[in-house]
């Protein structure tokens, strides 16, 4: 059985942070977490539950029973899979493609699910040190992952930033976009759930750029469905880096889902 220190930098490799991140998320400094990694010294009782928390693991798991380390993404799929947003079923895809599961990203239901989900885009956000004026959510399903990914910036990193969501039909007055108005120069992440072909962003972006000349500076996704194009088909984030310059980043591949499914993860 491993010791709490032990575990402690488990986990904390696991999730891809440093010292000083852990330290920094939970208000001490960074040598006492080497300290309790090098087992000089242990955490206090009362900071029991926040590490718990911010590992998302039991106390009784921070003493080194029962625990299952995963990986990020190995948690989110199961998190996903428990919750009914990953379905394994036999499906048609709209590129012709056949898929052994699907995404169902309405059942990101509750504000836990949403904050959940927006903690990771905001983690992904930070990890890849993306610099950009205003997160921008592609209707309808990105709209609600755009909020959750701005709100968690401000409340777990302190960063502040612009957000809007288009409209796929304007309004009375005209207006295609809701929250802040998009200014030309600006660098924008587009934040929407699934992509596989790349074709319905480009179409968004467009429209987008049709109002301000906006720079795209990356397109995070839930899931990219790269390999689920016909052969010789670019995919969605060759499409993006091709015509926009920005990288396609994704929380889970169909690679990391299919390992799941061999390692039984879900």
């Amino acid at each position: 059985m491993n010791t709490i220190g032990q575990t402690i930098k488990q986990l904390r490799r696991a999730r891809g942070v440093t010292q000083e991140e852990l330290a920094g998320a939970l208000n001490v400094t960074y040598q006492a977490v080497s300290k309790w990694e090098n087992e000089t010294a242990q955490p206090d009782i009362m900071m029991m539950p926040a590490l718990a928390s911010y590992f998302g693991v039991t106390i009784d798991e921070l003493f080194g029973y029962k625990l299952d380390v995963m990986t990020n993404k190995e948690r989110m799929i199961r998190y996903m899979d428990k919750n009914g947003i990953l379905v394994r079923r036999d499906v048609d895809l709209k590129n012709g493609g056949k898929s052994s599961y699907y995404i169902n990203t309405e059942n990101f239901s509750t504000n836990a699910q949403l904050s959940r989900i927006g903690e990771v885009f905001a983690d992904c956000i930070r990890e890849n040190h993306l610099e950009f004026d205003a997160l921008v959510g592609l209707a309808y399903h990105g709209i609600a992952f755009a909020i959750a990914a701005a709100t968690a910036l401000h409340t777990k990193y302190g960063k502040t930033c612009s957000y809007c969501y288009d409209r796929r039909v304007a309004d009375s007055r005209g207006r295609e976009l809701c929250g802040h108005t998009l200014q030309d120069g600006e660098r924008v992440v587009i934040v929407d759930d699934v992509m596989t072909s790349g074709a319905s962003v480009e179409e968004r972006v467009e429209r987008l750029r049709s109002r301000a000349d906006i720079q795209v500076a990356a397109v995070i996704v839930i899931i990219n469905r790269r390999n689920q194009m016909p052969a010789g088909t670019p995919s969605g984030e060759e499409r993006m880096l091709e015509k926009y310059g920005a990288k396609v980043y994704s929380l889970i591949t169909d690679e990391d889902i299919e390992a799941a499914f061999r390692e039984r993860i879900v």
